[in-house]
């Protein structure tokens, strides 16, 4: 296995992430080139474009991915983003525009909790099974090498909560995201754990 950076522009990188997430993550539309293109602003939105967009690959072929940001940092996609935007027609603007205004509003309560010295996982996607656990650990030795001292993250109903819980990380925040809450609260989470931990 080898911990790589992630290209936005090679394809092998890009298409396995989407395929992974487009039924999880994209809206109940027959449109699955939207679809795909909504998930891809999503994957964007949470690359900050520094040096922390980890990818594991076997063979060549991408397994996980792990982003992180710092403190105040922010995609540098909002030229591509805005590009895309204008093609679409008003409707799937108006879903575009709701995705983007929660991911920045979930980011940006993250980091209130955070110092400089201190660390955002913005995005974390396995692939293939057994492949999510040394992406993050790899992830995390690059932390501790950087002297981070503190990781955090944010998810959400829809991801896997108790993931988290189990491997040791402290809920610091619990909230609902009202748009998004039809016939029942749509849950939010920020999680917190020391980078000088390994993760289990």
């Amino acid at each position: 296995m080898t911990l790589g950076k992630f290209d936005f522009n090679n394809p092998k990188h890009l298409n396995p992430i989407i395929d992974r997430v487009v039924e999880l993550w994209s809206p109940p539309t027959d449109d699955m080139v939207f679809r795909r293109l909504y998930v891809e602003a999503i994957i964007r939105q949470n690359a900050a474009g520094n040096d922390m967009q980890f990818q594991l690959s076997e063979n060549g072929e991408i397994r996980s991915i792990a982003f992180a940001s710092r403190l105040g940092e922010h995609t540098p996609w909002y030229g591509w983003w805005q590009e895309k935007f204008n093609s679409l027609p008003e409707e799937y603007q108006k879903m575009l525009s709701l995705s983007r205004d929660y991911l920045s509003l979930m980011d940006e309560k993250t980091y209130r909790y955070m110092d400089k010295d201190d660390v955002k996982l913005s995005l974390f996607v396995s692939v293939k099974s057994g492949w999510g656990k040394p992406v993050l650990e790899g992830a995390m030795d690059f932390f501790r090498s950087r002297g981070f001292k503190n990781l955090y993250l944010w998810t959400d109903c829809e991801c896997n909560v108790d993931w988290y819980v189990s491997r040791g990380y402290e809920l610091v925040e619990e909230g609902t995201y009202e748009p998004f809450s039809y016939d029942e609260p749509y849950k939010t989470y920020i999680f917190k754990k020391p980078c000088k931990e390994t993760v289990q």
